[in-house]
């Protein structure tokens, strides 16, 4: 499930919600909401929020927990 993903590659990257919540430009409720299953998002916000995971959209929701790919996530193209 897509809530599950994101929180689990959120985690993975050290990320707070309202870290995620800021690189993506959405409220941190927002994020907070996706991750307990109270909303899924537009695909807009989650291809935001695929990006800054470091995964494709299609990874995002597959129902494997993909690895982020370090070259490929906001924060590696910040420093």
């Amino acid at each position: 499930m897509v809530n599950c993903q994101i929180k689990t590659l959120r985690k993975k990257l050290n990320l707070t919600q309202k870290q995620l919540a800021d690189l993506v430009h959405i409220d941190e409720s927002m994020i907070n909401k996706i991750e307990r299953g109270h909303s899924t998002g537009s695909v807009r916000t989650l291809t935001k929020l695929a990006t800054a995971l470091g995964v494709s959209i299609t990874e995002l929701i597959a129902e494997q927990t993909p690895e982020p790919q370090e070259e490929n996530n906001v924060l590696s193209t910040e420093q």
